[in-house]
């Protein structure tokens, strides 16, 4: 299976890189940024096409879905690239982008060294390529995927655990449409149909390439952009990138919440973005071009998860308030001209209204959705934990996820003294330390402010403290550059009293490339063999270690859907006819054979069975086991056309969160059957598993 796992990953990188980098093409951005910026387009694309055909009613064929965005932008590159050598008045604009030199062996490095990490630390984990964190989002991830497959509808307004060719099995009445970010099963959903292959290994492809790719390119972005003169500081980033271990590490067993992993990927492309548009003298096409890409990475965001845009907004807060009172403006009001300082105080207070403004429609009037998290760390421990560059401590989700990382910690303090030092992007300092500042208070304490202080969406320190870590992968790679600059320097100084020689002049040349290899694999190695205190293990480990342990714990059969009840569910998916409908007891692991093995099983969820759940599901729940004396469970499987019956082991895991809800009879209709049941003919059955056949 290994080979659909990169076959799936070369489908889903020719996806998010092909569409936008040939609309990006017509703009004349350079190609090493148009690289880094081609999924906030790609994706924007799919997504707007899978709204407006879902808005219309029309199911969407794949070729369809996949050749307009990439025909949109070759038309989109025909049509400017004649404009400007046919038109007179465009042939007189400036088209070329001013962006700083970023060469495409930077973005290799990135790539090469990314991919080797994710390659090594990651994948190793995971038992088959199929595998799975069997926690509470997954159920949806998967599920709503399989829908979107079977029902060629790609929204994030009118999804669903059911494809609409099954909208009669949907055990609740149906409610109104609303939103939620599913731009992770978009793309997902189309690799596994590209590819034939299934949700999960398209799924852990995905993540794979957000890991490897998009967030290395993202960040190497913001750095080359923030720090456009330390090269230094742009080579350190490709080692630095992925060495803080509660981003993207941790969420990928967190929750696991992929599509905020996905999103916080992609996040950082729009920095740059928004930085360029906001340069003093900035030329009229290119702006025109930059407002555009914007506003499509804008909607990329929102679908792939909205709290990127307010993490965005925390960090690009600071960096316009340093814009707008350096800037060179000069404008006037009732005759008096304003000082700079000023415009950027009116700046940050018309933010902050906004910010309120914001708060009031989408949470007071519970417009969106407003998760509470509760505190659970004494102020002590959540500062310890923020300086130690884990952020999380003893959560009650994963606390055995990250340790320390005592070797970042002073990477990150080094380039923060740097910058105030040498009065040069101290906005990311800003950034960073508001972001630390709140997640130390969110995992401390308890009170409304902290909802407003979050970002509205969620309180999760998960979700938080992966802001806080990609706001400091700029700071620690600048931090680490300056220690190789000032092993130079010593070096250099060293061997000053001989430079006369010809010797001299060789050893240092090739001396200072070769110190800087050792002090970043030294940096690395620290980094991921350092054994420091972790809150769910007696003794000191390694942050790399804790990491490994806790991936491989989560992605094992020691779950509710063991490998020996998947490799029974390829049975009966080989077995039943395409299509068939199956009653199931979902707290046995049933809930994602949906999702895995495309079974129409008739139960996804492992909860909400009470005043909202449709007759029909209540009857089949309770009474089918007794179809053979109960016309009405009879009728109701026949109008349902409800075949079979899926058991798999009956022992409920409790301590699990998916399935802790489940109250024991509440499926009576399903665990009362058995192999002489009338009614049901045995087709399959290995151990206590079993696939049953209705014959009435």
């Amino acid at each position: 299976m290994w080979h659909e796992f990169f076959l799936s990953a070369l489908t889903i990188v020719a996806l998010l890189y092909t569409p936008g980098f040939i609309l990006l093409h017509a703009s004349h951005m350079p190609k090493s940024w148009a690289l880094i910026t081609s999924p906030l387009i790609s994706c924007a694309l799919y997504f707007i096409e899978g709204e407006l055909f879902s808005a219309i009613n029309i199911a969407v064929p794949l070729f369809v879905m996949i050749a307009l965005p990439i025909l949109v932008a070759l038309i989109v590159n025909v049509v400017i690239s004649r404009l400007i050598i046919h038109n007179e008045k465009f042939r007189s604009l400036d088209t070329s982008f001013t962006c700083e030199e970023l060469p495409l062996w930077i973005l290799g490095l990135y790539m090469v060294v990314s991919i080797l990490t994710v390659a090594l630390l990651f994948l190793p984990t995971l038992p088959s390529p199929s595998s799975f964190v069997q926690g509470w989002d997954i159920v949806h991830h998967l599920d709503v995927t399989q829908a979107m497959i079977e029902s060629h509808t790609y929204s994030s307004i009118h999804y669903n655990f059911y494809s609409t060719i099954e909208a009669d099995i949907t055990p609740w009445n149906p409610g109104s449409s609303g939103f939620y970010p599913s731009g992770w099963n978009i793309i997902v959903a189309l690799t596994t149909q590209i590819t034939a292959t299934t949700v999960p290994i398209a799924g852990n492809a995905l993540n794979f390439v957000s890991a490897a790719i998009i967030f290395p390119l993202s960040i190497c972005s913001v750095i080359a952009k923030s720090l456009p003169k330390h090269k230094l500081a742009l080579i350190s980033g490709a080692f630095i990138c992925l060495a803080f271990f509660v981003f993207p590490w941790s969420l990928l067993i967190y929750g696991p919440i992929f599509p905020n992993t996905v999103a916080f990927c992609v996040m950082p492309s729009i920095w740059w973005i928004f930085m360029q548009m906001t340069r003093s003298k900035t030329p009229k096409f290119e702006l025109i071009w930059l407002v555009i890409i914007f506003i499509l990475g804008c909607i990329t965001l929102v679908i792939l998860h909205p709290s990127t845009i307010f993490s965005s907004i925390v960090v690009l807060l600071p960096w316009s308030f340093a814009r707008i009172s350096t800037s060179k403006r000069r404008i006037k009001l009732f005759g008096k001209q304003l000082k700079p300082s000023t415009l950027a105080y009116t700046f940050f207070f018309f933010a902050i209204f906004i910010w309120i403004v914001f708060y009031y429609f989408l949470i007071v009037r519970g417009v969106a959705l407003n998760f509470w998290w509760s505190a659970y760390s004494t102020l002590q421990e959540a500062i310890l934990h923020a300086l130690g560059m884990d952020f999380i401590g003893q959560s009650y989700a994963g606390g055995e996820l990250v340790s320390p990382q005592p070797i970042l910690s002073l990477c990150v303090l080094v380039g923060a003294v740097w910058t105030f030092k040498h009065k040069q992007a101290r906005w990311m300092v800003t950034a960073f330390l508001y972001l630390s500042l709140l997640c130390i208070f969110i995992i401390t304490f308890d009170i409304p402010l902290k909802g407003f202080l979050a970002g509205f969406w969620y309180t999760d320190p998960f979700r938080i403290a992966a802001s806080c870590v990609i706001m400091a992968i700029p700071l620690a790679s600048l931090g680490l550059s300056t220690l190789i600059q000032a092993a130079q320097e010593l070096l250099t100084k060293r061997l000053k009293p001989a430079e006369k020689t010809c010797n001299s002049f060789h050893l240092t040349t090739w001396t200072l490339p070769i110190l800087t290899g050792i002090i970043i694999t030294t940096a690395v190695v620290l980094n991921l063999t350092i054994p420091t205190p972790n809150l769910k293990s007696e003794e000191p480990i390694s942050a790399a270690v804790a990491f490994k342990k806790a991936s491989t714990k989560a992605y094992s059969d020691n779950n509710i859907l063991t490998s020996e009840e998947l490799a029974f569910l390829r049975q009966v998916e080989l077995t039943v006819p395409a299509g068939a409908r199956i009653a199931n007891l979902p707290q046995d692991g049933s809930l994602w054979a949906y999702g895995t093995n495309d079974l129409h099983v008739l139960w996804r969820f492992p909860n909400g069975y009470d005043n909202t759940e449709r007759p029909a599901s209540a009857i089949l729940r309770k009474r089918l086991n007794r179809i053979a004396c109960d016309s009405e469970a009879l009728k109701t499987a026949h109008d349902l056309n409800v075949q079979y019956v899926l058991v798999l082991n009956n022992d409920v895991d409790y301590t699990n969160a998916v399935t802790s809800t489940y109250k024991p009879g509440t499926f009576r209709g399903i665990t009362q059957i058995t192999d002489t049941t009338p009614g049901f003919e045995v087709v399959l059955k290995q151990g206590s598993m079993r696939l049953y056949k209705i014959t009435l």
